[in-house]
Order: C-alpha cells, then sequence, then structure tokens
C-alpha cells in the first residue's frame, strides 16, 4: 500500500536562498545556477556521520534519475525523494527543499513509480560492496527498472549493513525506500 502524504503533511523546509534564487533562477549568472545544482552533492560528501552520509548519497542517486526523468533543479528532485521516502530525520531535512513545485510534482511522481529498493551486495574477494539502487517506474504504460550502482568501501557502509552481514553473513542487504510497508 502506497504512503500518500497531503500537501498539509509535508514539512516545509527549504533553503531561503533556493527561494531567492528561484525567482529570478531564469536570469542567474551560470555560475550561480551551477552552484545551486550542485549543493545536495557538497552536502553528501561533506557529511561526517557515515549513515547519513550514505543515506543522503542513496537520496541523491534518486533524485538525479528524477531530474533526468522530470527535467527540474536537483534540489527540487530531492525534496521529492525526502517525500517519497518519508524522510523524518531534521538532520536530512535541514538542506531539503520543498516548495510548491515539488508539491506539485509529488503526486505524478507517485504514480511513475512503482517501487525503490536499495541492495548492498559484497565484491567477491574484497572487503567492498556494491550499493545498488533499483528504480521500478511506469514509462510508455509498460513497467521498467533502472539501476544505479557504486562500489563503497566497507568502512564507508552503513552501520545496520555491516552489523547485518557480521551477525547474519549474507552477500546481500536490502532496503525497500518506497513504497513504505504500514
Amino acid at each position: 500500500m502506497q504512503n500518500k502524504q497531503s500537501s498539509e503533511d509535508i514539512p516545509q523546509n527549504g533553503f531561503g536562498l533556493w527561494e531567492a534564487v528561484r525567482a529570478t533562477f531564469s536570469q542567474a549568472p551560470d555560475k550561480l545556477k551551477e552552484a545551486a545544482e550542485n549543493l545536495p552533492s557538497i552536502f553528501a560528501e561533506k557529511e561526517e556521520d557515515i549513515d547519513l552520509r550514505e543515506k543522503r548519497k542513496v537520496y541523491l542517486s534518486i533524485a538525479k534519475f528524477l531530474c533526468e526523468k522530470l527535467q527540474k533543479p536537483l534540489p527540487v528532485c530531492v525534496g521529492i525523494t525526502h517525500i517519497l521516502c518519508n524522510e523524518s530525520d531534521p538532520e536530512m531535512l535541514r538542506y531539503c527543499v520543498i516548495d510548491n513545485e515539488t508539491k506539485k510534482l509529488l503526486p505524478i511522481v507517485q504514480q511513475a513509480i512503482l517501487t525503490i529498493k536499495v541492495n548492498y551486495q559484497s565484491i567477491k574477494n574484497t572487503r567492498n560492496y556494491n550499493r545498488i539502487v533499483e528504480i521500478y517506474f511506469i514509462n510508455q504504460g509498460k513497467p521498467v527498472a533502472a539501476k544505479i550502482e557504486e562500489e563503497i568501501a566497507w568502512e564507508y557502509l552503513p552501520l545496520d549493513v555491516r552489523e547485518s552481514r557480521l551477525r547474519e553473513g549474507g552477500q546481500t542487504v536490502g532496503f525497500k525506500l518506497y513504497p513504505q510497508e504500514q
């Protein structure tokens, strides 16, 4: 069952800067546009908490996918991703853009996205893992899968993935991000 949020349930976070830039974005210098687009990536790379850093990177992968499909700015797509994944951690939402455009796009995205999963798969003969973000969506009336893979060192895996691997010894640890199970 899909976890649909109404506009009233969506937190009113966002960059004051982003709101100001958005008003004149089309006339803004290219350097400013590029800087605004790069903020989510910068925040993910600079995050010191390993679990938050990995969560930001997973969300960023999903948001970049949405950017490509929606042709919308990355900060808006990060906001949509946070809503889809039912993110409530104030630290994660601090740099999130959730504005009227985000709220308008949300129902469109909820209709198109079937499910989002992330799997951490051990790489043979190494201590590294592949993070595989799987996005299942409707494209021209048919279900399609997109997979985004990135190699991650053991030290940068989320704590629950490392614990699961040590406790259960499995080769793959996975999570369903959307829709949330209730």
